[in-house]
């Protein structure tokens, strides 16, 4: 699977680009500030349908216009698709083939993995983080995924503000009704939660053996999904059964808080090198070095699942990775997948494999560059 083409219309600061992209590494260079990494955010918009910068979607509207749009062509073998996002100051619409799409419609047309300043929250950020780390790659392998996460958000939004209202005495304790939403809240939850335990037993069947680019062999990364359901099982009427004895064993707890503690949006996926806490005790080297591992046992996932690589995103390579370590990742990358890099430094290029296409970025604008 590829991106064949990208054509920006008044997205940020970029002067409606028209960008072909071929099947291997494409760099994208330039000084900071000119638009590089914009090309790369509006390429993440086609694959998820929200920017991995920002949370408002009216922030990519260039200053001083009223809307924009991404276009993206995508290839895998003789099928292609058309994607487009378009966002203007009250809503955003993800279309598919020109007509217009839900999410869960929309999400698994580009499989796309990207590594990002902002991605490396996963090794360094706070649970929600690697939370959202394991369901973007999981939306490909578990179709309904999107969905059982878009239906237990509004469940739990709603189980929190009866909570709240309890709490602050403007609702009276309405057992049935929690009852209700308890049942609202187990289905997508249980789903959610097993879909979860399988993906990261998989990921532990493929990470590499020792951290990726580790000057120690011997520093080996371990994972455990921390569920506040316990259990190894990932049966979903069994997960039901926990999750809603929970929430029950739970809830006068959660009437004193005014929010729910039991479920999904609570897990936490541990990770651990030689033992210790990465996120609290790894050096900065081990954790790029952990998240580097981490995708290459989520790409080989993919593979193995789908038979082809997804399309792999890198910002500001130089800024994360060392030159050796990003040497030895790109060639992983080219004999793989499509790689789509920017970097602000010039040096960089002798790292880049053979055969990559480069463009430069200066001043919102895109044009061909040489390696």
């Amino acid at each position: 699977m590829i991106i064949v083409r990208l054509r920006l219309f008044q997205y940020r600061n970029l002067k409606e680009p028209d960008i072909e992209l071929g099947p291997g590494t494409t760099l994208f260079s330039g000084r900071n500030g000119q638009g590089k990494t914009n090309v790369l955010e509006a390429i993440y918009f086609l694959a998820y349908g929200r920017s991995f910068r920002t949370s408002t979607p009216k922030d990519c509207i260039r200053h001083g216009g009223d809307c924009c749009r991404i276009e993206g062509f995508v290839e895998r073998g003789d099928l292609c698709r058309e994607l487009a996002v378009t966002i203007d100051g009250k809503e955003k619409k993800l279309m598919l083939m020109g007509k217009s799409v839900p999410l869960d419609e929309f999400v698994g047309n580009l499989h796309l993995l990207a590594f990002t300043h902002e991605h490396l929250g996963v090794v360094r950020g706070s649970p929600a983080d690697r939370r959202a780390f394991l369901d973007r790659a999981m939306v490909s392998l578990y179709p309904g995924h999107v969905g059982n996460l878009a239906t237990y958000g509004r469940a739990l939004r709603q189980r929190n503000n009866v909570l709240g209202a309890i709490r602050d005495g403007k609702m009276a304790f309405d057992g049935a009704l929690l009852d209700s939403w308890d049942e609202a809240v187990v289905r997508p939850g249980a789903r959610i939660l097993s879909s979860r335990l399988k993906y990261v037993e998989k990921m532990k069947q493929y990470l590499p053996h020792g951290l990726f680019g580790a000057q120690e062999a011997k520093e080996e990364l371990r994972m455990h999904y921390l569920a506040t359901v316990e259990g190894d099982s990932a049966d979903v009427p069994d997960l039901e059964e926990r999750l809603r004895k929970k929430l029950w064993d739970a809830r006068g707890k959660d009437r004193a808080a005014g929010y729910t503690s039991i479920g999904p949006h609570r897990d936490e996926l541990k990770l651990y090198v030689n033992g210790k806490s990465l996120v609290d005790f790894g050096s900065a080297g081990q954790q790029r070095s952990a998240l580097l591992s981490l995708y290459f046992s989520q790409m080989e996932i993919h593979f193995n699942a789908h038979g082809f690589y997804p399309v792999f995103l890198v910002d500001d390579a130089e800024a994360e990775l060392d030159g050796e370590r990003l040497r030895t990742f790109l060639q992983y990358l080219s004999c793989r997948t499509q790689t789509i890099l920017t970097s602000a430094k010039d040096f960089l290029i002798d790292s880049m494999p053979e055969g990559t296409v480069r463009y430069e970025v200066g001043n919102g604008e895109v044009f061909p560059g040489r390696v």
